[in-house]
Parts: structure tokens; sequence; C-alpha cells
């Protein structure tokens, strides 16, 4: 056993030779208020204890410590057979954000082919926007997991490369899970309208509701003012989640002609409709809206009628 130099860490190292698990247990628990340098090792060396209840307990205090070491180690821990244990590493190599990490991770994603493991690597790589991560993540788009492809586009998307728009937006449009379209349609927000414009307005119509509001939420925030005519359209979605995210968005982009539109939706059944109608309406503030939100004024939903007030503040300071 090496020996330390510091005498509290050296009492943890005898701790974790134990033979009760026990102790082992609380001495991994120690390593976390011991802020010795050197205590990575022992949390290392903890990931790799025969025991299921030492190797969840070093899991759960690795993100506590910041070191290139321990990218293996929580790369190793992946592969437990306590899921725990592969929980707690995946989180952890999320919140690692080490760049010295890329390397090992993407030689651990070269060699790899559990799932879990692929999708724990991904994710982990996606903030650390490491060039060399473009190709594998583009390889991952086809692979049989959805939760695979749903990293392989997180790490796209935070690439912000311009080449690897075609990829998602085929991803967008055809992948069979709806997560993955959804993910692949949020990440076309780094590209401007005209390379993704039409894509995000037929995406307005995909069959699940979910890409449907992720898609309105791209166009706000690319400010695609062409999309307005199929946002209005969209106000009439069956599903008042779409229709809302259609009126956020036509608010956000300031359309002024889809005003008696935002109208009609501001006399809605739904509450939160009728919120975020009155909101759009406020954030346009053109005269032309006023009628409408002097309207809800008397609105059942208290809500609805602290907006009106507000709408009518933006709507005096405009005029």
């Amino acid at each position: 056993m090496k020996t330390y130099d510091d005498p509290e860490l050296q009492a943890i190292a005898i701790k974790l030779t134990s033979d009760d698990p026990g102790i082992r247990r609380v001495a991994v628990m120690d390593l976390v208020d011991s802020g010795e340098p050197e205590a990575v090792e022992l949390v290392i060396q903890a990931l790799q204890d025969p025991d299921t209840n030492v190797r969840q307990e070093a899991a759960k205090v690795v993100d506590e410590f910041e070191a290139e070491d321990m990218a293996d180690a929580l790369i190793s821990a992946l592969n437990d057979s306590d899921e725990v244990v592969r929980n707690s590493a995946a989180h952890a190599l999320a919140d690692l954000k080490d760049p010295a990490a890329a390397e090992p991770l993407l030689k651990a994603l070269e060699n790899s082919t559990d799932s879990f493991v692929v999708s724990g690597i991904l994710r982990a790589l996606k903030p650390l926007r490491n060039p060399g991560s473009q190709s594998p993540a583009l390889l991952r788009l086809d692979d049989p997991d959805p939760q695979v492809r749903r990293e392989a586009v997180g790490v796209i998307g935070w690439l912000k490369q311009p080449e690897n728009l075609p990829a998602l937006v085929k991803t967008a449009k055809h992948d069979i899970d709806p997560d993955v379209r959804r993910a692949a349609t949020g990440a076309l927000v780094y590209a401007n309208p005209q390379q993704v414009g039409q894509p995000l307005v037929s995406l307005l119509k995909d069959e699940h509701w979910q890409v449907r509001c992720e898609a309105a939420n791209s166009i706000s925030k690319l400010d695609h003012q062409a999309a307005a005519p199929a946002l209005m359209e969209a106000t009439k979605d069956d599903l008042w989640q779409v229709r809302e995210k259609a009126v956020d968005a036509l608010g956000k982009l300031g359309v002024v002609e889809a005003i008696p539109v935002l109208g009609e939706c501001s006399k809605d059944s739904m509450s939160n409709l009728r919120k975020a109608a009155i909101g759009a309406l406020g954030t346009i503030a053109h005269n032309d809206g006023r009628p409408y939100v002097v309207t809800a004024l008397d609105d059942p939903d208290p809500d609805v009628r602290k907006l009106a007030r507000w709408a009518i503040s933006k709507l005096d300071a405009a005029a």
C-alpha cells in the first residue's frame, strides 16, 4: 500500500484496505472532506472495489474531484455490473468537462459497442466541443439505439459546424424516434434561416407534437420571418401545446399580420394559450392588438389579467 504524507489521507487509505466493506464505504465518504489532490487515486481504487456499495459510494463522489485520470476510471465504471454505479459514472462523466478527458473518451468510443457506454461517452464529449468527436458522432446517427442517436445529435449540435447541417436536417425529418427528431430540430438553431428555414417549416407538421413544438421554438430563435404564415396555421393545431409555441414564436418574431390570429387565441378555452396570446400581443406592441388586450383585463384567470396589464403598458409605451 502506498504511504501518504498527509496523516488524514493515510488513515483513509488504511480504511480502504479493511476487510469490512462498511468501513471501506465510510472511507470513501471521508475522501470528499480530505481536499488532497492525491485523494483521486483512492477514489479510483474505490471504483474498483469488489463490494457494490463501496463502488456506488465512489461513483457518487467522483464529481467532487477534477482530474484527467478520473476519465479512464469513469469510462471503466460505465461497464460496471451494478446499474447505480453505471448511471452515476455516466452523470459524473457528463459533469467532468475537462478538455484533457477528450482523448480517452474518443479512444473508448472507438472501441465501445455497448449502447449505454456509447451514450455516456457521447454525453461527456458534448460540452468539450472537441473537433475529433465530429466523425464518430456523425456515424452514430445511424446507430440502432435511439438514445445513442440522441446523444450523437447533441455532440453535433454543440460543434456548430455548417457542414453537419444536412445530416441534422435528415435526422430531424426522417428519424423513426420522435425524441431524436426533436433533438435534431432543436440542434438546428446554430444555422441561419436560409439554410434550415424550409425544413423547420415542414417540421411544424411532424406527426409528433413535441417535434412541432420544437420546430416553432427553433423558428423563433432563428428569427425566421418567412415562417410567419406557417406559424399562423400552426395556431390551429389539434394540441394546445403546439398552438402555444406557435403563438410565442409569432410574438417573438413581431408579426403584426398575426394580430387577428393572436386575438382569436386570446379567447381560447385554455388559459395557457390565452396568456401566450396576450404576451405575444404585448411583445408586438402594435395598437391593433389593443382591443384584445383590453378585453383580457376581465379574463377569469388572474395570470391572464396580470399579463394584460403588462401588455397595456407596452402598448402605451409604444404609442
